[in-house]
């Protein structure tokens, strides 16, 4: 067993793009390291155990986006670092690198990117393409803003999220769930981010471009210099985030966002077929007492 762990939290209908993931840190990442999923009680999890892949069976009985917030349940405490991947990733750089450079960072917890707008911006996207709009009800953001003063800093994305177990609070995850269902209106479509620019903003942190970015942002041409964002254009990240109708799993034609992989040279919807066709070898199931 390792000390450092690479989590991914899905439903069964996502358990192949899990396994694509998964494969993606062995191969192209060089991940060294566990794997771990985190499911809710619906979940197949199939014979993942017997392939050495670690599975933490929450208490949700049904999916949701908030089953997420079980990456900071006491289980995670028997490993020194946990780095929690969406399965719209594609690794491109060595992910062993990505935790020690993180590492360095903690205690905050790293979450993937820092957005363009504020934190109640984020919240009133959400209440507006799930919802009713934060025009229905005010009042739950003046309760809001109330409890968390902080609502016009700007959002963290939650992509990507790293942090060191043992430094997080026992309780957070109940934490994470008030404030979620408190707030439940005007986030019907139970989208988790929000709930952790709330919850967790004290504590919260960037993960810088060196490490990881939106797929967009890595583009040859738009490797340049940004001041504003702190990057230098030379970064190569590892970690590559996809996501919606560019996510790798989709087939795209050549002129369309998230079509081809130009570090890799792969068109990025065959290198997750590929990736996926490989699971079996790079994690064989294992013989009773393997």
């Amino acid at each position: 067993m390792s000390d450092s762990v690479v989590v991914v939290v899905v439903n069964s209908d996502y358990l192949p793009q899990m396994k694509s993931l998964f494969v993606s840190c062995v191969r192209q990442g060089g991940w060294q390291g566990d794997c771990c999923l985190v499911a809710a009680r619906d979940c197949n999890s199939n014979d993942l155990e017997q392939r050495g892949i670690h599975v933490m069976k929450s208490s949700d009985a049904e999916w949701s986006m908030f089953t997420k917030f079980h990456i900071f349940s006491d289980y995670f405490k028997r490993w020194r670092q946990v780095l929690c991947l969406d399965c719209d990733i594609l690794i491109q750089n060595d992910l062993n690198e990505v935790f020690y450079r993180l590492s360095k960072q903690f205690p905050s917890i790293l979450f993937d990117n820092q957005g363009d707008n504020s934190i109640v911006h984020n919240w009133e996207h959400f209440d507006r393409l799930c919802g009713t709009g934060p025009e229905a009800h005010p009042e739950i953001y003046e309760e809001m803003r109330s409890e968390f003063p902080h609502l016009d800093e700007t959002v963290l994305t939650a992509g990507v999220i790293c942090f060191d177990p043992n430094t997080v609070s026992k309780g957070t995850v109940k934490e994470l769930q008030r404030v979620a269902n408190k707030y439940l209106d005007a986030n019907l479509g139970q989208i988790d981010q929000p709930v952790y620019n709330l919850a967790l903003y004290g504590r919260m942190a960037p993960i810088s471009k060196e490490s990881c970015t939106w797929f967009a942002f890595d583009e040859p041409a738009n490797r340049i210099a940004c001041s504003e964002r702190g990057w230098t254009g030379n970064e190569f990240p590892a970690v590559i985030h996809y996501w919606g109708m560019y996510a790798p799993w989709i087939k795209k034609t050549p002129d369309a966002g998230g079509y081809y992989n130009s570090r890799l040279n792969r068109v990025c919807h065959e290198l997750y077929a590929e990736n996926l066709s490989l699971f079996d070898e790079t994690f064989p199931r294992r013989g009773i007492g393997g």
